[in-house]
């Protein structure tokens, strides 16, 4: 039996200049960018030597930016499902439910939605949909 598919991993960080520093220390290079109304967000996606993608969030308003205490840092991992409502239901018969009544529209081709730290002891779960 094979785990869920690790889409990306979420990193929140203040600028773009933090960024810029994390991507150079990592070796990493920009793959593509999008904006998440939703979110008050923009989100970097980069690929990295071999290594899991990573999202660098830099929200510009809402609460990611005081996500811990301003400073950033690891935010979520995101997991590839087939279908969010199918998991929506998943987690429902299990007495949890996604964050956002709605499933967002996210920076790339996928939807999302979020399962809450309380559930997790403190991770963020994303639970990712790919479209188109």
């Amino acid at each position: 039996m094979t785990g869920p598919q690790l889409h990306h991993v979420g990193i929140v960080v203040p600028d773009e200049d933090e960024m810029a520093s994390m991507m150079a220390v990592l070796g990493l290079a920009e793959d593509f960018r999008g904006y998440v109304p939703e979110f008050q967000a923009l989100c970097v996606f980069v690929q990295g030597n071999g290594a899991s993608p990573v999202e660098f969030v830099i929200p510009d308003g809402g609460p990611l930016l005081k996500f811990n205490k301003g400073m950033g840092g690891l935010h979520h991992l995101a997991y590839v499902v087939e279908s969010l409502d199918a998991k929506a239901a998943e987690l429902a018969a299990q007495g949890m439910k996604l964050l956002e009544p709605v499933h967002v529209k996210g920076a790339g081709p996928f939807r999302c939605n979020f399962l809450s730290p309380v559930y997790t002891r403190g991770l963020t779960v994303e639970y990712v949909e790919l479209i188109g």
